[in-house]
């Protein structure tokens, strides 16, 4: 089995720089809905996300991407798929391979180029979040 945690750490190194208008937590049970259960719980080490401004039901704030530690991948979530479906049809097809569902990319090692790519898509679901008015101004 390989060692994720150099990949998790690239990714959550990677995707902080948008704690600028985006609030980090790692705990999970935050990112839910209100009629969802809420924890009142530690944060859990493998979980890392950025949430944005209350939307909807989402007080707590909405989610905009996360980096989740399992045992056999790391994953990258980017919301703004959600949003957008279309912002995820064009990445190149090394990346597309990664794909599961409609906003989760998964690794198991660390790839700068697909890394890059990953923060590309990233820095355009900011601008999506910042348009519609779900970012945190600070």
């Amino acid at each position: 089995m390989p060692d994720l945690q150099p990949v998790y750490d690239e990714l959550v190194r990677r995707l902080s720089v948008h704690e600028d208008v985006f609030r980090a937590t790692g705990n999970v049970t935050e990112a839910n809905c209100d009629g969802g259960r809420k924890e009142a719980q530690a944060s859990d080490p493998g979980s890392y996300l950025l949430l944005g401004a209350p939307y909807r039901t989402y007080s707590d704030g909405f989610m905009f991407a996360g980096v989740r530690l399992s045992k056999r991948y790391v994953s990258y979530h980017l919301m703004c798929a959600y949003l957008r479906p279309e912002m995820v049809e064009g990445p190149s097809p090394q990346l597309r391979k990664r794909l599961q569902g409609k906003s989760c990319f998964r690794s198991t090692s660390v790839d700068h180029e697909l890394f890059d790519e990953l923060d590309d898509l990233t820095r355009r679901g900011r601008e999506l979040f910042a348009a519609e008015g779900l970012t945190l101004h600070r």
